[in-house]
């Protein structure tokens, strides 16, 4: 009977799932050809998120690569919708803060008059800038097909903690839009800060191209700044190289996270506000996640522990209240 019952449960909670995934599949088509407002349709999505990560589990190591990828899929849907909610277009809590901070001045406008080469003839820092940004697409996914291909027994782990960073960010994307510091000066809040990938990105790739790239990735959401999820999905990295216990990957994410950093200041991409608020974010997804398992093992051993201090702690209200002693059942 308890068999039964626990199937049943099961075949209930597929069945939501898959309606989940569904209806969040439903809202894509419909945010693109009715304009489905952003309000609506993040909540749906969401849940069709948990719902494809709970049937993932089902599917075997395949699971795992297909609930990552549709997890992405849905990533950027809502990235790109969260600027369509509107709420006002936030910049000077940050940018207050970072003045203060910095002596009066942004680290974007110091690094672009001390360094140079940011704006029409772009020179070595900003070229060495623009590719570390663009590796980003890459870097932090590569983690995650790398370790299925290599390391399978932590991919489902790893997958997650990535996943959660992405999501986490796009929370604050929804509540918190932020305009970057390239924005900022072309509203006039701040001076000598241009956005080095506009110098770059047509000399490196032709400006057709560029032009169509910078449109289908980066254009439909300009304000999502706070947090750097550049950052954040590549400082993650460090965290799955504590999963793998991998010495070289945490020294190479670090080093990639401190180029990242430079990179995204200089070309006037993020504040650095922006860029701890993305260590944090990634610090976060990894505590959650690990920490979340290290209790889950803790209770699993110390069950048995913890099942007799309970009994102590019954008998002794009992007998403290004097209540009668607890029956046991007789077969």
């Amino acid at each position: 009977m308890q068999r039964a019952t626990k199937i049943q449960r099961r075949q209930v909670i597929g069945a939501l799932c898959w309606a989940a995934l569904g209806l969040g599949v439903l809202t894509v088509v419909l945010r693109q050809i009715a304009s489905l407002d952003a309000i609506v349709f993040a909540p749906i999505a969401g849940c069709a998120v948990v719902g494809v990560f709970v049937l993932a589990r089902r599917w075997g190591d395949w699971g795992i690569l297909v609930a990552y990828v549709v997890s992405m899929g849905f990533f950027i849907q809502l990235r790109d919708a969260a600027d369509e909610t509107g709420l006002r277009i936030l910049t000077s809590y940050v940018l207050d803060w970072e003045l203060w901070m910095f002596g009066g001045v942004t680290p974007s406008a110091w690094l672009q008059s001390r360094i140079g080469g940011a704006e029409s003839a772009p020179g070595l820092p900003a070229y060495f800038s623009a590719i570390v940004h663009w590796t980003w697409f890459v870097f932090p996914h590569a983690a995650v097909i790398g370790t299925w291909l290599f390391v399978r027994r932590m991919a489902w782990r790893v997958t997650i903690i990535v996943a959660l960073t992405f999501y986490l960010g796009v929370i604050l994307y929804f509540t918190v839009p932020t305009a970057p510091p390239w924005m900022a000066a072309e509203q006039g809040l701040i001076n000598d800060v241009v956005r080095g990938m506009h110098s770059v990105g047509p000399a490196i790739l032709g400006v057709d191209f560029y032009n169509w790239a910078f449109e289908a990735m980066a254009e439909p959401n300009p304000s999502a700044a706070m947090p750097s999820l550049h950052f954040a999905a590549s400082f993650v990295v460090v965290g799955v190289g504590i999963v793998l216990r991998s010495r070289w990957l945490i020294g190479v994410a670090l080093l990639y996270s401190a180029a990242l950093t430079f990179a995204l200041v200089y070309l006037g991409e993020h504040y650095i506000a922006d860029i701890i608020a993305g260590g944090a974010v990634a610090a976060f997804a990894f505590g959650a996640v690990e920490g979340g398992r290290f209790v889950r093992y803790w209770l699993q051993r110390r069950s048995a522990e913890l099942e007799e201090r309970w009994v102590r702690v019954a008998n002794w209200l009992r007998e403290a209240l004097r209540l009668p002693p607890m029956r046991i059942p007789t077969s």
